[in-house]
């Protein structure tokens, strides 16, 4: 006789935003993070090939029209396991007008007996921190040292006002003291809502008329839009002097795009999170391929975790570069939040049985 096969966990959205809302969660996730992409820089993580539906060059979802330009629906299948961990995962994420919500979850298998174990119900929010922790460790990184001050003249430049816009913030405060942002979106009214969101956690929110306006103001942008052209124009008159980083987060789809192509050629250091999706989709996709920049000159980040040469010079130091970091997403990330989650789920304690 066939023995019963136990179902898998199902875990809700619930369950998980009452383990991922703690700042001590927040911490040790930027903290994973960071061990994560030296463990996938090293060899240490298994990636499959990225999965993308209803974003071109495929045809948009059904009865949907992409020639309007305000079609951004996706959905996104990334999967992946470390070598040696309990669990592989596989994780699906949908966003984008029209659809009405982010939506999505995480599945974990066995390494051992190939079995579904637990899906995480998530509905996208695991993908929306996991991408917020990977911003944060980029400014641990590369901010420049006037953002490190509580009271001082930087800025954060903020591109977008979506969900993305608000966890950047949220895990910035994490790594940053500098509370002052420059805003720009296409909607006024998204901008304001925006603006009063963010004011209510203890930052100090302005309106921006142009992106460029925060090329030349900020020394730390965060790009999070689904535009299909760049919205930070390089101009060789309006030459940028001072120390700048940007983390890109948008472009995470072949043909998404944000920064001028000859922007990312001006920068002094490109870093990836991966190398080999990078010269596929992402921000520097464009650059690479009209030959502006050559992919050997891209480090992964994994690899700058390691070269501290490479680290923003901090206390004073002169460092002046314009330094850029491309996310377009990378499994390992998923699975580390996964395991966290999953780890916080098996640490619960058991009602005793009387």
């Amino acid at each position: 006789m066939k023995q019963q096969q136990s179902l898998p966990s199902i875990v809700t959205l619930a369950e998980i935003e009452e383990i991922v809302s703690s700042d001590s969660f927040a911490l040790r996730l930027i903290d994973a993070i960071k061990k994560g992409f030296v463990s996938y820089s090293s060899g240490g993580f298994n990636a499959c090939p990225i999965q993308t539906m209803g974003a071109p060059p495929m045809a948009p979802f059904s009865g949907r029209d992409s020639s309007d330009g305000n079609y951004q629906a996706q959905t996104c299948v990334k999967s992946g396991y470390v070598t040696g961990a309990s669990h592989y995962v596989i994780k699906v994420a949908s966003g984008g007008h029209p659809f009405p919500n982010n939506s999505g979850l995480m599945q974990l298998y066995s390494q051992t007996t190939g079995k579904l174990e637990t899906i995480l119900l998530d509905e996208g929010i695991l993908t929306e921190l996991r991408t917020a922790a990977v911003g944060a460790l980029a400014a641990q990184l590369l901010a420049p040292d006037i953002l490190m001050a509580e009271y001082g003249d930087g800025r954060i430049g903020v591109l977008g006002t979506g969900i993305q816009a608000r966890y950047q913030l949220q895990y910035l405060a994490r790594v940053i003291k500098c509370r002052n942002v420059l805003v720009w979106g296409r909607t006024a009214e998204h901008v304001q809502e925006y603006i009063k969101d963010m004011k209510a956690e203890g930052w100090n929110v302005t309106a921006v008329d142009t992106p460029q306006d925060l090329l030349m103001n900020c020394s730390l942008i965060v790009t999070t839009t689904s535009s299909r052209e760049p919205l930070l124009k390089y101009a060789a008159d309006d030459s940028i002097s001072h120390p700048l980083h940007i983390t890109c987060i948008g472009s995470d789809a072949t043909g998404k795009i944000e920064l001028d192509p000859k922007l990312v050629a001006s920068a002094n250091l490109l870093v990836a999170d991966c190398k080999l999706i990078t010269s596929e989709r992402g921000e520097f996709e464009d650059a690479l391929k009209q030959h502006l920049v050559e992919l050997d000159s891209v480090v992964e980040l994994g690899k700058l975790i390691e070269r501290n040469e490479l680290h923003r010079k901090r206390n004073g130091e002169d460092d002046g570069r314009l330094t850029i970091f491309d996310s377009s997403g990378v499994a390992v990330q998923d699975c580390v939040i996964a395991a966290m989650v999953n780890e916080a789920l098996g640490q619960r304690e058991v009602p005793s049985q009387t």
